[in-house]
């Protein structure tokens, strides 16, 4: 059973994410062009897997009550949508060009000696270059391309120009034209004391492929009912809930999640079946950071360069509509997130006690 529910949380969970990050020469040759432009590659599975983390925490509000033994086992998907508009992106930064891009560079000069002088200029040197093409959920039809300015070099005296052009990176939308970026985690709900419930979400260190390091995901959710320190009646449940999560990929990548709620709900029915729509409104932060060594070409051989960026998730301030339908010791609910990356999520939780 554990063995099964490791692959089931690594296909449904932890398989977009090592999608995007398992092609390690990708990102790092992104990064090489500027961090603006890793971000605008990257950007939209960043803004989607954040939405998918800060999503399905609280769905229905914790009782006013001083002590009370309150257990759910859940099991959450999330999935945010993507739009044509985040399928491409076009932006400007910094690239080191290396040898073999180099000698593409400049098949226009024909005397060898001459050719090699250029190439090891080039390559010793950042330029200011234009990138565009899909970003990581965009097409793999389509390759991300880099536009050389064009600059006249100075070689024994004699100046050589090397015109504008275009090279492709063979860098394409790896997700190819990916719909939703779906997500799954088993959470836990412990309550009730002075108002206020835990809500865990925890995967353990595993290691998927050869390619990527330990992955460890952990969360923590509290929601509290203002409610207790009230004596007036409320004509519909209200909570607080605070949210802080955080995904790590060996020292590679580190992804955190925060958001602050205000919860809003009403049940209808009684005891073990009822129904319960609730709303949020949250505000929320995702921040994705990206660190490793890259190597590159010198005219004496190669050398390491560590590199490292920041990306932060577009979703700030979200509204959340769902239901939950209580049918026993089972709770089944379903929200949809408003914002400016939309998410659907699902969950079916066990009520133990």
């Amino acid at each position: 059973m554990k063995l099964f529910l490791k692959y089931f949380f690594i296909a449904i969970f932890i398989l977009p994410v090592s999608e995007i990050y398992a092609q390690n020469n990708l990102s790092q040759t992104l990064s090489n062009l500027s961090s603006d432009a890793a971000s605008a590659y990257l950007g939209p599975a960043v803004s989607g897997f954040g939405a998918d983390i800060n999503s399905n925490w609280f769905h229905e509000i914790v009782k006013p009550k001083l002590v009370g033994f309150d257990l759910e086992l859940s099991f959450v998907g999330m999935g945010t949508f993507f739009n044509n508009n985040d399928k491409t992106f076009s932006s400007t930064g910094k690239f080191r060009f290396n040898r073999d891009q180099a000698n593409t560079l400049t098949s226009s000069i024909t005397n060898q000696d001459d050719r090699t002088g250029i190439i090891n200029q080039i390559i010793t040197q950042d330029f200011q270059v234009g990138i565009s093409g899909p970003t990581v959920v965009g097409s793999k039809n389509q390759d991300v391309i880099i536009t050389f300015p064009g600059k006249t070099f100075t070689y024994n005296t004699q100046p050589f120009t090397v015109p504008q052009q275009s090279i492709s990176l063979a860098v394409n939308g790896y997700l190819n034209n990916l719909p939703i970026l779906p997500v799954a985690v088993p959470q836990l709900s412990i309550g009730t004391l002075v108002g206020t419930s835990v809500t865990l979400r925890y995967l353990p260190s595993m290691k998927l492929n050869s390619d990527l390091d330990n992955i460890t995901y952990y969360g923590i959710g509290i929601q509290h009912n203002p409610a207790l320190w009230l004596n007036v009646p409320m004509p519909v449940d209200l909570s607080l809930g605070l949210v802080a999560q955080t995904l790590t990929v060996g020292s590679v990548l580190k992804a955190t999640g925060e958001s602050l709620s205000l919860n809003v709900g009403k049940t209808f029915g009684f005891g073990l079946f009822s129904i319960s729509p609730y709303a949020n409104i949250a505000v929320e932060k995702s921040t994705i950071k990206v660190n490793y060594s890259e190597t590159f070409n010198t005219v004496v051989g190669f050398e390491t360069d560590n590199i490292s960026f920041d990306e932060d998730g577009a979703n700030t301030v979200e509204l959340v509509l769902g239901t939950n339908l209580r049918l026993g010791i089972v709770n089944i609910n379903v929200d949809y997130s408003i914002s400016q990356f939309n998410t659907l999520s699902a969950g079916l939780g066990f009520v133990i006690f």
